[in-house]
């Protein structure tokens, strides 16, 4: 089988396109999740009052589809001039890129930024990895 290569300005082109779209689909993933286990996580996550489970992830998918085109964005250097970025810099992206959605749009659950950050900065870290498994990113 023959090994597609990529420029690095391809690599990002495909890199921005992905995490724009599925860090926010694992993020409204994530979110039913936490929603599931409603009387623990409800500190966590804002509250939804009466809309459903269904519509509450897909608010959640459109919220958090800003941070992560953010998140991508902010990582687009990276990619251009050395073709991949590093854990660290993906981590620092997505929590960075969440802190800036949150004060741009804020949500009521204070007590949930933190945790919710950092869950913003695995996603990113799991988005490097499946980039990476799919040949978009260097190793």
């Amino acid at each position: 089988m023959r090994k597609i290569t990529l420029s690095n300005t391809q690599r990002t082109i495909w890199m921005v396109l992905i995490t724009s779209l599925a860090v926010a689909f694992f993020a409204g993933l994530i979110a039913l999740g936490l929603m599931f286990l409603s009387p623990l996580t409800d500190p966590l996550l804002p509250p939804r009052g009466a809309e459903g489970l269904g519509e509450a992830a897909i608010d959640a998918f459109v919220w958090s589809a800003f941070p992560a085109t953010i998140g991508a964005l902010g990582l687009t250097p990276f990619v251009l001039q050395r073709g991949t970025y590093s854990w660290l810099e993906a981590a620092v992206a997505g929590v960075l890129a969440f802190m800036a959605a949150v004060i741009i749009f804020p949500f009521d659950a204070p007590g949930g930024v933190p945790f919710l950050a950092f869950a913003a900065g695995l996603l990113m870290i799991g988005m490097r990895a499946l980039l990476i498994v799919a040949g978009i990113l260097k190793s």
